[in-house]
């Protein structure tokens, strides 16, 4: 039968039909606002709103139904077990339409991108307040913030935004870069979530763009925050992945519990996190190998051994987490018929305010321990400033055929930060200084890709208003030197190498002589790709930022902070010492 003709009423009959005691006696509140909202926010969906991953109402509809499934987990009795006190099924028949009200907006409601969020928030309360439920005094969301904003407390049987559900955070500056992690109100609600639907056995598809912190976030939950009987198993397909490959990876992991029954050792549980699920390359007729062996398990519980008698292999005693982008820039679509069996969470972009939280935090603790008091007051102006450039950037500078490298996302807003962390604290005493470290910084990250004069022009222009709306300070009162230059080779044999400005050319040229040559040309120092590198380009890092890179190829930037990508080859046998 057809989707569309089965409809969705069988499947909530279905799952009414499964409640736990104590709860299957509000089934008739249950399936009242399901009916009030599930079929109108399915219409929404449909009509003008954008998925991040494409989804179909069955799916959404037995999402709901899992979240709620997981929300009710800890008031379900073992059979045999000691039935809820009258006290416990009074508190949760109080809970169960804030609970259903929740799971609803976080199954249909958290597949859709940021915009489609704000308008989901609209329509869901408004839905709410025309379908007249009689809802008890403060079981819908409170109005002051969106309904994306709250999460139910049962202990305290209240809303309560999703900060308050965690510690207060303590950087810790010597922490590597890359291992810190700070909670926002994205990733406490996400990391949430997955918490739920795995210790309720429910299967989770992380989906989103490109650094939303999809990978890191369920990474740290997996390795750090998991009850001692599970097991996390990780995987990242590539286009090269085959379901050979995928079988071996699984079943190395696997112990024989019995003939033809594997797992993981007894009493453990196996939660495999398949990164980049949907980078495994689609044959002639689209079929993607790594993707239909998982689906087998999905579907059969388990898959062929290769070796004669190729006897069945049942899994048992695990679950899967995906994370992928949308489809494009070589990701490809994945069959429905495996997508099925997940949860979908959208990781949206963060907001500004996440963005503020997260970097003032790691800028502030690092400016805290290591620079003056003069220099630590400007983190969050600093901050702010690289958040709204980014965002115009984002806003104005979008790639075309002949800018295709003009593409712009958090991992770069990170390593301005990362940057100026390298900063030295002897050489940067005062704002100025640090604000020159903080243009520099800019320029190596977003400035280097930009291939023609206007762009450089206008990069400038917006450094220059950002700092006089957040310092009051000119362009021209920070870099007062006619090159802005830093660099960690100045001092040969300084260990740890000293990151500072450099405004002795004739040092730098001489400095870097062995490696590096000076030649007239339009202004610009040059430089060889480094020997030690394999071809890359030299750790230490100058960038000569008041003269525009020549537009043959964006400059390829890094002071070792973080791999590079993948860059074409320089021109000739000199390329841009890049910043």
């Amino acid at each position: 039968m057809e989707p569309s003709a089965l409809g969705i009423d069988p499947l909530l009959a279905s799952w009414l039909a499964t409640l736990p005691p104590g709860v299957s006696e509000h089934a008739a509140t249950l399936s009242a606002i399901f009916n009030a909202t599930v079929p109108e926010a399915l219409r929404f969906l449909r009509r003008g709103v954008k998925e991040t991953v494409t989804t179909v109402n069955p799916n959404l509809v037995a999402s709901c139904f899992n979240l709620m499934d997981a929300l009710i987990l800890a008031w379900r009795r073992p059979d045999g077990g000691p039935a809820l006190s009258a006290d416990e099924r009074n508190a949760l028949g109080a809970m169960l339409p804030s609970l259903m009200l929740f799971s609803v907006v976080w199954s249909l409601g958290a597949s859709c991108d940021k915009a489609g969020r704000q308008a989901f928030d609209e329509f869901f309360k408004r839905c709410v307040a025309d379908a007249g439920l009689g809802l008890p005094d403060g079981a819908m969301f409170p109005a002051e913030l969106s309904v994306y904003e709250w999460c139910y407390d049962q202990s305290e049987a209240k809303w309560v935004e999703w900060m308050d559900t965690v510690p207060e955070f303590k950087c810790d500056p010597d922490r590597p870069f890359s291992q810190i992690i700070v909670p926002t109100a994205d990733t406490v609600r996400y990391t949430y979530l997955v918490d739920r639907l795995l210790a309720c056995g429910k299967h989770v598809l992380c989906v989103g763009e490109t650094g939303t912190g999809k990978t890191l976030n369920v990474a740290n939950k997996l390795m750090n925050d998991m009850p001692a009987d599970v097991l996390p198993v990780f995987m990242t397909f590539s286009a090269r992945t085959s379901a050979n490959m995928t079988q071996d990876i699984i079943d190395a992991k696997m112990d024989k519990r019995r003939k033809g029954v594997f797992g993981p050792p007894a009493g453990k549980r196996y939660v495999v996190f398949v990164d980049d699920l949907n980078m495994p390359q689609r044959e002639k007729y689209f079929a993607q190998p790594p993707i239909e062996l998982l689906r087998q398990w999905f579907d059969h519980g388990g898959w062929y051994d290769r070796k004669p008698p190729c006897a069945f292999r049942s899994i048992v005693d695990t679950q899967f987490v995906g994370s992928m982008g949308p489809p494009g820039g070589g990701r490809n679509p994945v069959t429905n018929r495996l997508l099925r069996h997940f949860n979908f969470i959208s990781f949206t972009e963060m907001s500004d305010a996440s963005l503020q939280r997260i970097f003032s935090t790691i800028l502030g603790a690092f400016f805290k321990k290591h620079f003056s008091d003069a220099v630590q007051g400007t983190a969050e102006g600093v901050v702010a400033s690289t958040v709204q450039l980014y965002n115009r950037i984002r806003e104005e500078l979008l790639p075309t055929p002949a800018k295709s490298h003009y593409t712009f996302n958090l991992r770069d807003l990170a390593r301005v930060v990362q940057g100026m962390m390298q900063g030295d604290a002897r050489s940067v005493t005062t704002p100025p200084a640090l604000l020159a470290l903080w243009l520099h910084e800019c320029s190596r990250v977003f400035e280097d890709r930009l291939i023609n004069d206007a762009d450089h022009e206008w990069f400038r222009a917006q450094q220059g208003a950002l700092l006089e709306d957040a310092f009051s300070l000119k362009y021209d009162d920070v870099v007062t030197a006619d090159r802005l230059v830093f660099g960690d080779f100045l001092v040969p044999g300084a260990d740890p190498r000293v990151y500072a400005q450099i405004t002795d050319m004739g040092k730098l040229v001489k400095v870097r002589g062995g490696s590096t040559r000076s030649r007239a040309h339009d202004g610009v120092s040059w430089g060889t790709p480094s020997r030690e590198g394999g071809g890359g380009f030299e750790r230490a890092h100058c960038c000569l930022s008041t003269t525009p890179w020549p537009s043959t190829r964006p400059s390829p930037a890094f002071s070792g902070l973080s791999p590079p990508p993948s860059l074409s080859p320089p021109p000739a046998s000199c390329a841009p010492m890049g910043g």
